[in-house]
């Protein structure tokens, strides 16, 4: 039996291994999918996720076998992870790599093994997408391509299950007292410098990568006007309510944040015109199913957007054009009052988005209840949030 030379970035490698399992999400299911459908294609009994560490591997997800980890010195994957082709053994008891191995002369008693390196966003090969069978087998040239297109979907996976490296990077940074100061103390989301630096990370990593980002002003009007003439509680409700539904309706590694008075900055990582456009759907129909209740009146408030969206194969485009992009947008429908679609052809880096008015109820949008908190805080707009 020959063990796997260790690869000579093997102490990069294995902090890059730790820093992924530091923030990645346990989300075991998504991966049970990708050994799930590995097994129904391959037809082998075993199939499983490995990651290699210092002494050991272990399983992220696996099906056909009753251990959870082996030891590093006679894994195939620590094999597999010293190149970037899959590893194919078709025989081990003739492979002098692998023939006197303990997991081929005892159970699970390997005779087949095809494994395909994975690596993590920073581009370690951290472990293998491995399918094992009992009995000698070949590999044909489109049975190879499915195990590399799994392998990609369990890469994404990884990627996919991680907190959104900007927001990580930026809480990792600060102090308690420091992040504190970064949450919006009422509304408990981004503050305005956390939300722009967000932004600026997600913007500069879009650019590098050639993903698309979306961006939005959200606004929500007459809170000032309101609020001094109904107290500042009841108007403070409506944007807690308002932020309430934003958090909803967002997908988790979106992030907002307050931009103003009555304002927010929502950042979309990764979407583009059409994938924006259907976020801001899904935010126009929760507040526009909400009603705002109270004893006697009827309270109403505008929310309008503006949004703005960088293509992926952008060369340039900074936070603060984002932003003017949106704000412009925002502009318009300020002065359309309704829903607009606009398209800046000076700038081929931007698009606007449908921007529309959301009345809370049948008063006018000048009209907010004369009691300090609503009688019942919003009620609707609170199921919608707990059906979700």
């Amino acid at each position: 039996m020959l063990a796997a030379p260790i690869p000579e970035n093997e102490s990069a490698r294995l902090d890059s291994l730790r820093r992924m399992l530091a923030n990645c999400a346990p989300d075991g299911e998504a991966f049970d999918r990708v050994t799930r459908a590995a097994q129904r294609v391959f037809g082998t009994p075993v199939a499983v996720i490995s990651l290699v560490e210092h002494d050991r591997q272990w399983f992220k997800s696996c099906i056909g076998l009753t251990v959870r980890e082996t030891p590093r010195d006679i894994s195939f994957c620590a094999h597999a992870i010293l190149q970037d082709e899959p590893l194919i053994v078709e025989d081990a008891l003739t492979d002098p790599r692998f023939a006197d191995n303990p997991l081929v002369a005892r159970d699970p008693k390997i005779r087949f093994y095809a494994g395909r390196p994975l690596r993590n966003s920073e581009g370690f090969a951290v472990g293998a997408l491995c399918v094992i069978d009992r009995k000698p087998r070949a590999l044909s040239g489109e049975e190879r391509q499915l195990l590399d297109d799994l392998g990609h979907w369990a890469e994404a996976l990884f990627a996919a299950g991680q907190l959104r490296q900007s927001q990580r990077t930026l809480v990792a940074a600060l102090e308690a007292a420091q992040h504190d100061a970064m949450i919006d103390p009422a509304l408990n989301i981004w503050s305005q410098s956390a939300i722009v630096d967000i932004l600026e990370r997600e913007a500069r990593r879009a650019l590098r990568q050639h993903h698309p980002l979306s961006v939005m002003l959200v606004e929500v009007s007459k809170i000032d006007s309101n609020g001094a003439r109904c107290g500042q509680p009841t108007a403070e409700s409506v944007l807690e309510e308002v932020a309430q539904a934003m958090r909803v309706a967002l997908r988790p590694y979106d992030a907002v944040g307050r931009y103003g008075r009555g304002e927010f900055l929502v950042v979309l990582p990764e979407s583009d015109r059409s994938a924006a456009a259907a976020v801001t759907q899904r935010l126009r129909e929760r507040i526009e199913n909400s009603a705002f209740a109270a004893e006697h009146d009827h309270a109403s408030c505008t929310v309008r957007t503006g949004a703005t969206w960088l293509a992926p194969h952008a060369d340039a485009c900074s936070a603060e054009t984002l932003v003017a992009c949106a704000d412009h947008a925002l502009d318009h429908a300020r002065e359309t009052g309704g829903s607009l679609v606009e398209a800046d052809t000076s700038a081929a880096q931007r698009n606007y988005l449908p921007s529309w008015p959301v009345s809370a109820a049948a008063g006018s949008d000048d009209e907010l209840p004369s009691s300090t908190l609503f009688a019942a805080k919003l009620q609707r707009l609170r199921v919608c949030a707990e059906e979700d």
